[in-house]
């Protein structure tokens, strides 16, 4: 039964030849400009990356998935629907008995208010491992010093 692996929030996502590339992943803070008074949150700009691993193509080809975002009282911020094809995959080695294939979704979302929000997958029904964040509507603690810098200590992850 195909399954969801891994998801991951990042700056930027792409996949290219059946590879996931990432850009400033696995962050849990984004951290956004605050809108002036009386003016909506701007839109925020970040990728999700996430691997399935798909039954073989003889138990059926298609193997539809959905991402969603919500708010933390459920509110659906963002969903995406597609499905995955086992069946054009090569066979498998000795061993193996699933595919793995990898999905990157870059966005723009304008999340209402600041706080905690939810990033879930699925596939075929089958709920995966879900990731919590928060946004900010202030800039990230020690934004001023470069995450170059030895000895920072701290990284500026998730502002975008």
């Amino acid at each position: 039964m195909a399954k969801v692996e891994t998801l991951m929030l990042a700056n930027h996502a792409e996949t290219l030849n059946g590879l996931l590339y990432l850009h400033g992943g696995g962050w849990s803070h984004h951290w956004r400009h605050a809108p002036e008074p009386g003016q909506p949150p701007a839109p925020s700009q970040f990728a999700i990356a996430a691997t399935f691993l798909l039954d073989p193509p003889e138990s059926g080809g298609r193997q539809p998935f959905v991402l969603r975002v919500a708010s933390g009282k459920g509110e659906e911020i963002l969903r995406a629907d597609g499905a995955l094809e086992s069946g054009s995959r090569p066979a498998p080695s000795i061993g193996e008995s699933r595919f793995r294939a990898a999905v990157a979704l870059n966005a723009n979302v304008l999340f209402p208010h600041e706080g905690i929000y939810k990033l879930t997958a699925e596939i075929g029904g089958r709920s995966g491992p879900a990731v919590d964040f928060w946004v900010h509507d202030q800039p990230p603690p020690d934004a001023a010093r470069s995450t170059n810098e030895p000895g920072s200590g701290t990284a500026t992850t998730g502002y975008l």
